[in-house]
């Protein structure tokens, strides 16, 4: 079968797609993936074959994108990245509340950012490529326009908690209850508009958010009991063209601690250097990732640190102890899979989710990163390299991972689920037929 994976326009994002993309094409299926021009790069690296959708350096070149993304920065940032995404108080959620939510994520992220810029392009790429499925990372909705038009079957590939259609279903609820009958919902709107512009037959339901059923590669205990249609995927890391460096070919002599803010280098105003002056005077050896610019920013390098520029996560954990880092996708997922313990430093969106399940969890500490101090983050590490209780969990968490179907075992399901969706299609309908799932979901509080 044909199968058209649609990715958001970051690597990291893409990266996680990769193993079942492979996976799939391995098994004798045609497979590309459409992304915007700048990701080109990354997805040919990977091995597979790229189709560029949308304007090459569509970002920096626009006069207005920056201009919008500065606005939610300055105007939204507060309610979207502080939103109460865990759910731990209930009373935030009200309707006025939900309702910008959905509006500023629609207008500043889902739209202008993520799909508007692709989808002229993909959707004329795939009227002409006819896919049997289309799979699409979870903030690329561009994906499910696509597979809608052409009458393919979709899935939705997530890859952190699903707080978002938490969310929207709680908007949902509550609009529904409203006195005067349902108001405004961005959303739907947003995508009711655009499926009609390429077919004025067809119109918006759920399933343009969700897909036929979701492709989720988070453990099953930290995933959200949403109703939803849900496979589970084992997580295999991508990282990328790398290199093994030689000295992680030994092993280490004193406890390691991997130490990964991503790309700024820079949580809540606490600084990577404050960061490393936190853990100087541990008995550890600290490896942190930092580029080449901001190293030679560094007043200092403490004695006990190892600084580099890249080091691939999959090599790399496996010898570590513990890992600080931001709750990136593939950081904590990586760490999950080797059972490693974590300090997460949560700074909003899904990090203060994916933080406090781990928590729960006992696999990890939660520092969140506006409120960090240099004594918070060096007693965290401390109770991770102490206490045995963090490993324990942490290597009960990997026992988990390692459950789930292998991406080469999801292949044969997602056949058999696309052939009765492709069937359904043909008349316009909805699929019916849940997966199934071996994952366990867990509500939140």
């Amino acid at each position: 079968m044909r199968v058209l994976f649609v990715a958001f326009p970051h690597h990291t994002h893409y990266f996680s797609m990769v193993p079942l993309a492979s996976a799939l094409r391995t098994a004798g299926h045609e497979v590309q993936v459409a992304s915007h021009p700048d990701l080109t790069g990354h997805i040919t690296g990977t091995g597979l074959t790229a189709v560029p959708v949308g304007t090459a350096g569509w970002y920096a070149d626009d006069p207005w994108a920056p201009g919008l993304l500065a606005q939610i920065l300055e105007e939204g940032s507060d309610h979207v990245q502080g939103f109460d995404f865990t759910g731990d108080h209930p009373e935030r959620w009200t309707h006025e509340s939900l309702l910008a939510l959905e509006t500023i994520a629609v207008s500043a992220l889902h739209a202008s950012v993520s799909n508007d810029p692709m989808l002229d392009d993909l959707i004329a790429y795939a009227r002409h490529y006819r896919p049997d499925l289309v799979i699409w990372e979870q903030h690329t909705f561009a994906g499910a326009v696509a597979a809608r038009v052409t009458g393919a079957a979709h899935a939705r590939l997530l890859h952190g908690v699903d707080i978002t259609v938490r969310a929207r279903q709680a908007f949902l609820r509550q609009s529904a209850e409203l006195p005067g009958g349902p108001g405004p919902d961005p959303m739907a709107e947003w995508l009711d508009r655009v499926v009609r512009r390429y077919d004025p037959g067809l119109g918006f339901d759920e399933e343009l958010v969700t897909g036929e059923w979701t492709v989720d590669i988070t453990p099953p205990a930290s995933r959200l009991d949403l109703g939803l249609p849900t496979v589970g995927v084992r997580y295999v890391p991508h990282n990328g063209p790398s290199v093994v460096p030689d000295w992680l070919r030994a092993p280490a002599e004193r406890p390691r601690v991997c130490l990964t803010l991503g790309l700024s280098g820079e949580l809540g105003g606490f600084s990577f250097g404050a960061v490393l002056d936190a853990l100087a005077d541990l008995d550890a050896e600290i490896v942190a990732t930092l580029g080449a610019e901001a190293r030679a920013q560094l007043p200092t390098v403490p004695d006990n640190a190892r600084l580099v520029d890249f080091v691939p996560l999959n090599n790399l954990l496996p010898t570590c102890a513990a890992v600080v880092h931001h709750g990136g996708v593939g950081t904590r997922a990586t760490a999950e899979l080797h059972g490693v313990p974590q300090v997460m430093l949560p700074y909003g969106w899904d990090t203060e989710a994916k933080a406090r399940r781990m928590a729960e969890l006992g696999y990890g500490l939660s520092l969140p990163a506006g409120e960090l101090t240099a004594g918070a983050l060096r007693a965290a590490v401390q109770r991770l390299l102490d206490e045995p209780s963090f490993a324990a969990a942490a290597a009960r968490v990997r026992s988990e991972v390692l459950a789930e179907p292998s991406p080469n075992d999801l292949v044969p399901v997602l056949e058999r689920m696309t052939a009765a969706s492709r069937t359904r299609n043909d008349g316009r309908t909805h699929s019916t037929e849940a997966p199934p799932s071996t994952a366990t979901t867990v509500p939140f509080a």
